[in-house]
């Protein structure tokens, strides 16, 4: 099996069981990461308003300069420094969670521009707007050298101090004392369940297969169609039982939102029911990442070539169907969250890299389920969602209809040609760097290996 020793950047999670006061120190670094990413959104849309006056007044050369990321950080330290605008409680939090802050608010302005200008493909983004402190995500980041594994059972993190973990973090400490990793920069964050997390960034010295091993040479190449009924149908004939986590827990879901809705806003019985639905809600997330990981692990390590249908998942939910009434619509939607095709899909793409295989993805539109596997004829008008059977007009072979489309996808695969092993097609971006690490810039956080970027970050900094 052929392997190669190569430096890749990847993450490790892992829940946080916090002390009272080490909670409040949390809740202190999202407020002010909160209140930092706000300021430079400003700072930004303020730029652009004067620029577009100078613009409206017949200026020929604008001279408003539009900040960027470190353009934000110098007016950031001003703005603080200065005693008139009562920012004394900054220096209570680490430093590096603003200039994290601020950085994500300059790529939320980048990503707008790119978005409108054609250069950043997918959907049209919108103008970035104002994180709220109700209804934004609570999360901040960390990194520098004081961001540390020190034992087994603990993360020391800069200004905040050691934090005991729920799960064992030996895995990566075992790498950091033999030099082969190198943490970059810590994402803590809060669950639905009410449970603090952090996902280090981490360079990792690591075997990757060049090629596909044995025992994929011998399963060579599948197709799989993903669905609802079945996660996942194989051309060989083997169907994934979508397990149903969340139709299962409904009932409970439902029973404890009721409770939810019966109690006083702002009252500590509230806060005790929100705490309960979103553990409800945690816990189905958790079986159906559980159960999405262990098939597509059992998957990747049984297969050369896989072929998958390249279809948005979030486009079906949003616009697919609009002729059906809006209760099937509603159901059929809350089955594809609890099927989560596009996350096996995801999950496919990105252990592929690292496991030899080779992972082909159609295009968005291609006609794999009204294509026929035996003659190859494609149908004019697609299978009703209500037949289980795909009648072939022109050779008139009958075959299940899921495993008519695994099966064309299996010939998809089988004639690709991947220039190495690992190669993915439409897979994440990242970095994968050669065998020493190197203490002068970062990385991307996944995936998939590709040329090595220009204009790397600098050690200490949050990373470009």
């Amino acid at each position: 099996m052929p392997v190669e020793l190569v430096t890749v950047t990847q993450a490790y999670k892992y829940a946080l069981d916090p002390t009272p006061a080490l909670i409040r120190a949390f809740a202190s670094h999202v407020g002010g990461a909160r209140f930092a990413y706000n300021w430079g959104l400003a700072q930004v849309a303020g730029a652009l308003d004067a620029y577009g006056e100078e613009k409206a007044s017949g200026v020929e050369k604008p001279t408003t300069k539009i900040p960027g990321h470190f353009d934000l950080c110098k007016l950031w330290t001003a703005h603080k420094d200065d005693p008139d605008n009562g920012l004394g409680w900054v220096g209570q939090n680490f430093v590096g969670t603003y200039q994290a802050a601020l950085r994500d608010a300059s790529t939320a302005w980048k990503n707008f521009f790119a978005s409108r200008s054609g250069k950043r493909a997918g959907r049209r983004m919108g103008r970035p707007r104002f994180k709220s402190k109700h209804r934004s995500r609570r999360a901040f980041q960390v990194h520098g050298g004081t961001l540390q594994v020190p034992d087994a059972h603990h993360i020391k993190m800069p200004k905040i101090g050691v934090v005991k973990t729920h799960e064992s973090t030996r895995k990566l400490l075992r790498r950091l004392v033999k030099g082969k990793a190198r943490i970059i920069r810590g994402n803590v964050s809060l669950d639905s369940s009410g449970r603090w997390h952090i996902a280090l960034t981490v360079e990792v010295e690591r075997e990757v297969r060049t090629g596909p091993s044995l025992r994929q040479q011998a399963g060579g190449a599948v197709g799989i169609d993903l669905g609802v009924r079945d996660v996942a149908t194989l051309s060989d004939g083997t169907r994934f039982e979508a397990p149903r986590h969340l139709a299962k827990s409904l009932g409970k879901l439902q029973r404890l939102g009721r409770e939810l809705s019966r109690k006083d806003k702002g009252s500590r019985r509230r806060t005790k029911a929100q705490s309960r639905l979103g553990r409800a809600h945690g816990r189905v997330a958790n079986l159906r990442l559980d159960h999405s990981q262990k098939m597509t692990t059992a998957i990747i390590h049984a297969y050369d070539k896989i072929g998958v249908e390249g279809w948005d998942v979030q486009q079906t939910a949003e616009h697919g169907g609009k002729d059906i009434p809006k209760h099937i619509r509603r159901r059929r939607n809350r089955a594809l969250a609890d099927a989560s095709p596009g996350a096996a899909r995801w999950q496919l793409q990105s252990k592929s890299v690292w496991y030899g295989a080779t992972v082909v993805v159609t295009s968005q539109h291609a006609p794999t389920g009204r294509t026929c596997s035996a003659c190859g004829q494609v149908r004019t008008k697609p299978v009703q969602p209500a037949d289980e059977l795909f009648h072939c007009p022109g050779c008139g072979r009958s075959e299940d209809r899921r495993l008519n489309t695994a099966l064309v996808l299996k010939t998809v695969a089988a004639l690709h040609v991947a220039p190495s092993g690992g190669e993915t097609e439409n897979a994440r971006g990242g970095d994968v760097r050669p065998d020493t690490l190197r203490r002068a810039g970062q990385s991307p956080v996944k995936r998939e290996a590709r040329t090595r970027p220009k204009g790397r970050g600098q050690p200490g900094t949050p990373g470009p």
